[in-house]
């Protein structure tokens, strides 16, 4: 009876193991009978395929779990991508690189935390992906999910110890990028898990541009109006001596919204930046006659 019970659970064991419910032998059959060649690349393919069955055939051989494309993505990284949590779990049960990156330095983590695919996320975390991996764009896990909008999986990498601080080649934080793609939840997600709303960009062409000014430039102004409730200096400058009201004025498309936000919360309307512009003289050189307007109404002089 005990040695009955023993082969159940063996037995049980085994069918939770994916890709070892099968023998080689019988695995090379069935790729035979279907007429599927044992590459490396129509393994791959029936990663993208999402065929748990097929691709279990291929591990059960012998096939490299790790193999990789031409651009060097494993049947994981792909998996991932696509939010397919049954591949996901087949392939690290066989024992897939959770870091593996692919030629652009992209991982798993990273491909799922783009699409939001929350779940995806947290398996591989709790596989011991890197939550602060970097693409060779410096961007991380946290930057994928924040400019996408995806606040459960911002979450979880948060909790997993992303950190807020880092920057990509574009000198941005996680925040700034969601601030650039007006993602409002994700930004009041990160304040109030500590990202600094006054940091200021710090990488080569950056002009340190903080938050506030990001969020001015690109006329976001209840984002805006988020971050100055949060402590966000108004009169903070660049390094080319602009402050949000210059940025705001000189940027593209309507800007009389978050113009009046700024004025009403202290910004200096005659602040002039190092040429000697101030946030009038952009107006006028954009022919914004609302702007122009709203600016003398407020004061501005020059």
């Amino acid at each position: 009876m005990k040695q009955m019970l023993w082969l159940i659970v063996f037995s049980l064991i085994l069918t939770e193991q994916p890709g070892f419910t099968i023998t080689p032998e019988a695995a090379r059959k069935e790729l035979a009978q279907d007429n599927i060649p044992y590459t490396a690349e129509a393994m791959i393919s029936y990663v993208e395929k999402g065929n748990t069955e097929v691709v279990g055939w291929f591990l059960a051989i012998g096939m490299n779990v790790d193999a990789r494309n031409e651009f060097g993505e494993t049947g994981l990284i792909l998996a991932s991508e696509q939010g397919d949590l049954e591949m996901v779990k087949l392939l690290l049960a066989q024992k897939a690189d959770v870091n593996a990156a692919d030629l652009a330095q992209r991982t798993a983590l990273m491909n799922a935390a783009q699409n939001g695919h929350a779940a995806v996320v947290k398996l591989l975390l709790d596989r011991g992906a890197d939550v602060n991996a970097a693409s060779q764009w410096k961007s991380t896990a946290l930057h994928e999910a924040s400019m996408n909008g995806h606040a459960a999986t911002v979450l979880s990498l948060l909790n997993a110890g992303a950190d807020l601080k880092r920057v990509n080649n574009a000198g941005h934080t996680a925040l700034i990028e969601a601030i650039i793609e007006g993602q409002e939840p994700i930004v009041r997600l990160l304040i109030s898990s500590g990202a600094d709303v006054n940091a200021g960009d710090v990488k080569g062409f950056s002009a340190g541009e903080t938050p506030l000014i990001v969020a001015a430039m690109k006329g976001k102004t209840d984002i805006a109006a988020i971050l100055i409730a949060e402590g966000a200096k108004v009169n903070t400058r660049t390094k080319d001596g602009q402050t949000a009201l210059i940025y705001a004025a000189g940027a593209p498309g309507d800007r009389t919204e978050v113009v009046r936000l700024l004025i009403e919360k202290g910004a200096d309307v005659n602040a002039q930046d190092k040429k000697g512009m101030t946030a009038l003289a952009y107006a006028l050189k954009k022919r914004d006659l609302d702007l122009f307007k709203i600016l003398m109404e407020s004061g501005a002089t020059e």
